[in-house]
């Protein structure tokens, strides 16, 4: 339960550190021509890679 928490909280200070950069990254896609969809498969696939490498540290 400890590592679900530690990862809840990683994930939420991430949120607001990079919450200043919205606009920022959101020229950075239009500028490649990224959809919104694929943005929101290519977050999810990187949440779990980064999430599995925390999870293993953490282990």
């Amino acid at each position: 339960m400890n590592i679900i928490i530690s990862y809840l909280l990683i994930i939420s200070i991430l949120y607001f550190l990079t919450m200043p950069y919205k606009n920022k990254i959101d020229k950075m896609l239009k500028e490649i021509n990224l959809s919104t969809f694929n943005a929101l498969w290519l977050a999810y696939v990187e949440g779990l890679f980064f999430g599995g490498i925390i999870m293993i540290i953490i282990l």
